[in-house]
């Protein structure tokens, strides 16, 4: 509904006419430069600057001058009241100099420092600004509250879905995916210092006898296990903790990582950005694709067939173990997690292998797993992707 708020206020800058059309030579990937035109917009148009930065219905627009900013405000108010019926939340909506105050959006507070100045161009001399980000102090809240409920289910194990081994999973996935959301605030590892010290107590008081420090394992000798994606990510760190010897993700091992935009112009709403998508599928067999969408796997969810399909466009038709282009009849869809240890139908929960690889996957018997060993001659790397994946369905299961 409010792409036409979109629309509107790139009409009032970076998409109005001009009689003179400027230096657009193109960027690599097609788009035309739009510098010149905005550096001249700015400098001798007398228009307002105007960037909008919008998630659903919370959006941001972004000005140079508080007068600028008081008539944005006040006319893209009216607007969304006539055109769209639209109200503003009186709460969220004010005017804010960025130089001066946090802006709070998605989670995260913002603001502009100066760094230093600029060393040329037209603006040399004058100072530069850098932004800075941290987590909001109610999303610190919710993720403590989070966490809590997850060491809950750690403290009080139970069959199937909050097993122990479930529930130190769950807590592994959801400080992943906390890092993941929010490393990108420039200030996150500051934020998450004191959220990590209040954690580690409430580890330690709940679970007491069960929960042990990285010095506690060395110095007892403990055995441990450290999955391959907390290896990957956290190494060995002092700051991994255990539980029943298995490693916990610390939530305090987070460092900002600058967001990278994905590229201008993919998407399935206009013909050049669908252009892009198919460009990107032509290494696809599109025979073998349709074979799929005319055959889906019967007695599964419609989520586990879309999930599948595309599954195998995004890893161009390749099993994601040995990279070997797959062909009809050899396309096999699998649960990381199985469903009976509570996996779902969900995307990230899925993936494309060959046939032999799933059934060294699922393999217990050590003659079948050494037969389609042999068979695969998989190298070091692929072992590894291969281990994991075993190690997820079947948490004490080797191919040793």
């Amino acid at each position: 509904m409010l792409n036409e708020l979109d629309w509107w206020l790139a009409s009032q800058w970076e998409e109005i006419p001009t009689e003179y059309p400027f230096n657009l030579n193109p960027n690599p990937n097609g788009s035309p430069k739009r510098g010149n035109k905005y550096a001249a917009l700015r400098d001798r148009s007398g228009l307002k600057v105007v960037t909008c930065v919008r998630y659903a219905d919370d959006f941001k627009i972004f000005t140079n001058n508080y007068q600028s900013a008081v008539k944005l405000f006040h006319a893209t108010q009216d607007w969304l009241k006539d055109r769209l019926g639209l109200d503003i939340s009186p709460e969220k909506s004010k005017i804010i100099n960025l130089r001066e105050e946090y802006s709070e959006f998605l989670g995260f507070k913002f603001k502009v420092v100066k760094r230093g100045k600029r060393t040329e161009g037209r603006q040399k001399g004058e100072p530069q600004y850098v932004i800075r980000s941290h987590v909001k102090d109610k999303a610190i809240d919710k993720i403590r509250t989070k966490l809590d409920k997850l060491i809950y289910d750690m403290e009080f194990p139970t069959q199937g879905k909050h097993s122990q081994y479930n529930a130190i999973s769950n807590y592994n996935s959801a400080v992943i995916g906390i890092h993941e959301y929010y490393r990108m605030a420039t200030m996150v590892s500051s934020d998450f210092r004191p959220l990590a010290y209040s954690v580690q107590k409430s580890l330690k008081a709940r679970l007491q006898k069960r929960f042990k420090t990285a010095k506690a394992v060395r110095k007892k000798r403990i055995p441990i296990h450290i999955s391959d994606v907390i290896k990957e990510r956290y190494g060995k760190s002092d700051q991994l903790r255990y539980v029943t010897g298995v490693a916990l993700a610390p939530i305090g091992f987070v460092r900002h990582k600058y967001p990278m935009q994905r590229k201008f112009g993919v998407n399935s709403y206009t013909p050049k950005g669908r252009a892009y998508i198919h460009k990107r599928l032509e290494k696809v067999d599109m025979r073998v694709l349709h074979y799929l969408m005319r055959n889906p796997i019967p007695y599964r969810s419609i989520e586990y067939n879309d999930n599948r399909l595309s599954l195998y466009s995004a890893q161009m038709g390749k099993c994601a173990v040995t990279g070997k282009v797959l062909i009809i009849g050899d396309i096999h869809c699998h649960h990381k997690i199985p469903r009976h240890l509570g996996g779902t139908d969900k995307y990230h929960n899925l993936i494309i292998v060959s046939e032999d690889v799933h059934r060294l996957i699922h393999a217990s018997n050590p003659d079948t797993i050494a037969k389609y060993k042999e068979r695969l001659h998989l190298t070091a790397k692929q072992y590894k992707t291969l281990s994991n994946l075993v190690g997820l369905v079947q948490c004490d299961k080797t191919l040793d």
